[in-house]
């Protein structure tokens, strides 16, 4: 089981890493370069229909059911704390943030979009949604942080 947990706990490390990585690469400058352009909300419209079909939507699954699996394995057969509150900081502040937070803002700002240039949400889902995805980046980092400090090196 030991080598097992290893081995998920190294997978599961690694995905998060990652996608803290996306995450803060929105944050740093993609949101900031979208607010720039004139066509900046049809453009993150875009990005948000491209990304459900990309390599983006199975990792963001797999990282977050391999969290999930950990912390059951951590109730079940042996805890630790860093692998718990590393996979409880990602489920919550990754995952649910991203479904209950910028998954609903992606949908007001598509629904939004018009044939003009100018989106009447724009400039309040910019402030909101880059705000929420600075706690996905932290998330992301804290948790692949704690999981590397309880051994998935």
């Amino acid at each position: 089981m030991d080598d097992l947990m290893n081995v998920l706990v190294f997978i599961s490390m690694i995905s998060m890493a990652v996608m803290g990585g996306v995450y803060f690469v929105f944050s740093v400058f993609v949101m900031q370069s979208l607010a720039q352009i004139r066509n900046g909300a049809e453009v993150m419209v875009k990005i948000n229909q491209v990304i459900l079909h990309s390599l983006f939507l199975p990792l963001f699954f797999l990282s977050s059911g391999l969290a999930a699996f950990i912390i059951v394995l951590n109730l079940l057969v042996q805890f630790d704390a860093l692998l718990f509150m590393g996979s409880a900081v990602y489920i919550l502040g990754m995952f649910a943030c991203t479904a209950v937070r910028n998954v609903p803002l992606n949908k007001r700002l598509a629904a939004a979009q018009s044939s003009s240039d100018k989106n009447p949400f724009w400039a309040e889902y910019l402030q909101r949604w880059t705000r929420w995805n600075h706690v996905r980046t932290i998330s992301s980092v804290l948790a692949a942080a704690a999981l590397y400090a309880a051994g998935g090196s």
